[in-house]
């Protein structure tokens, strides 16, 4: 994945073992590379569309959204205007807890809104309360590779429509590189701890996360190095096939020695958050940092002249699979009296034209075949991925998430400060999957 022929071979692997998860299975169709066109979309108006405006019947479906109308008030009123027999209640949430909790509180009382957002936080109670309706059988879906699609399915049905994700990389300062004689980006795990000996060399803070996302290189390094190689290690040790120790040990050992042993990452990072961080970034205190789309505004705030690029870590073969997820998707509730009116409202936003200006708004890449679109960031690098699934997030596949996430994070700060060693902390997560799992 660092090289073209194994980011191939990797991407293809990924989307065939990650199709048979447990949480992440199911098939939303096979891709094609064939390029639907903006005339063509507005054409081919979905059958269920057809419908309501046939039928000329006046309905208004409710929509629980953790989106501003700031965000989808132009969607909303395009569509509107095309299906004046229908109309969008937009219900706001802030995201993530407010709107998890809300939603929960909808769905025991049996008052769910005809439509909602998906996501990884609510997801399992979607699935497995029945929430939700299969709409795997859009076209849409099969223009998305089936294990990304799968993100918000089981079993070959899909259950929300997502036409992005987020995709995050390590931020670079290219005039600092240049400072310490770094002539390209870091292709291997080895040229990143390289790059890092430089940096340090010349008095600059090589690299620095905050104190909540101390785990990120350690992560990234597993997904390189493992889930590269075997796309569902997380999904073994989720049916108890595998351990943590067996799948996490060998890249956390190497990552310690590397980069804590060395003395190349700092203790300070415990210390600080997200904001000072960004902060000193930009300043060129510290030569990289970990981010994501949502960065480029800050960063670019912050400093406008700033000379920086980004670029995914790989492991010591050359295997990269970033760190990413599927954005939140639009679902159908199965208690709805306008089901196709929703299912309306999603071919909408599933027309290319309008999945081009949902990626101006959110920043993300377009996870979608066949759409030509520019992202206007360092991320345009990262377009290929999104399409092809070369992205990934433990946490999205881990079961009893919130529990291991907090374990992991937690080990790896004891291990910056040297409360605990590098080789217990897969120890740890299999102790914390037992108690979890009782």
């Amino acid at each position: 994945k660092g090289r073209v022929p194994e980011m191939k071979k990797g991407a293809a692997l990924l989307a065939g073992v990650l199709a048979a998860a447990a949480v992440l299975s199911g098939c939303g169709g096979q891709g094609n590379n064939g390029s639907t066109t903006s005339a063509d979309s507005a054409a081919a108006e979905s059958t269920t569309e057809g419908k309501t405006k046939a039928s000329g019947e006046k309905v208004t479906i409710s929509l629980l959204s953790w989106n501003t109308d700031e965000i989808l008030g132009e969607f909303i009123a395009g569509f509107e205007q095309e299906n004046p027999n229908i109309k969008i209640d937009l219900q706001y949430v802030p995201p993530v807890q407010q709107y998890v909790d809300k939603f929960s509180v909808l769905a025991a009382s049996g008052q769910m809104t005809d439509m909602f957002y998906i996501a990884a936080e609510n997801k399992q109670e979607v699935i497995s309360k029945g929430v939700a309706e299969d709409i795997s059988d859009m076209e849409i879906f099969s223009r998305i590779d089936p294990a990304t699609s799968a993100t918000y399915g089981k079993d070959g049905k899909i259950y929300g429509y997502s036409p992005d994700a987020w995709i995050g990389g390590i931020f670079y300062n290219k005039d600092l590189f240049e400072q310490a004689g770094i002539e390209k980006e870091p292709e291997t795990w080895q040229d990143f701890v390289d790059c890092a000996a430089k940096l340090k060399a010349i008095g600059v803070e090589p690299y620095l996360d905050d104190a909540d996302n101390v785990h990120n290189l350690a992560q990234d390094l597993y997904q390189c190095s493992v889930i590269s190689q075997e796309p569902d290690a997380d999904v073994q040790i989720n049916e108890g096939k595998a351990t943590f120790q067996e799948k996490y040990t060998e890249p956390l050992k190497l990552w310690y020695d590397d980069m804590i042993a060395s003395g190349l990452y700092s203790q300070m990072a415990l210390g600080l958050n997200s904001d000072q961080v960004i902060d000193m970034f930009a300043n060129g205190e510290v030569a990289m940092m970990h981010g994501g789309p949502w960065n480029i505004a800050t960063i670019e705030q912050k400093n406008p002249e700033m000379n920086y690029d980004i670029f995914g870590l790989s492991d010591n073969s050359g295997n990269r699979v970033l760190p990413g997820a599927v954005n939140v998707g639009l679902s159908v509730s199965t208690t709805s009296e306008h089901k196709d009116a929703c299912r309306a409202f999603i071919e909408y936003m599933a027309r290319d034209e309008n999945i081009v200006k949902w990626q101006k708004v959110t920043n993300n890449a377009i996870i979608v075949e066949g759409i030509d679109y520019t992202m206007g960031t360092v991320f345009e690098k990262f377009k290929g991925d999104a399409v092809s699934g070369s992205f990934y997030l433990p946490q999205i596949v881990w079961n009893n998430s919130s529990g291991i996430y907090k374990e992991f994070l937690s080990g790896i700060q004891d291990t910056i400060t040297g409360a605990d060693t590098i080789e217990n902390i897969p120890v740890r997560l299999d102790e914390k999957q037992a108690e979890l799992s009782q």
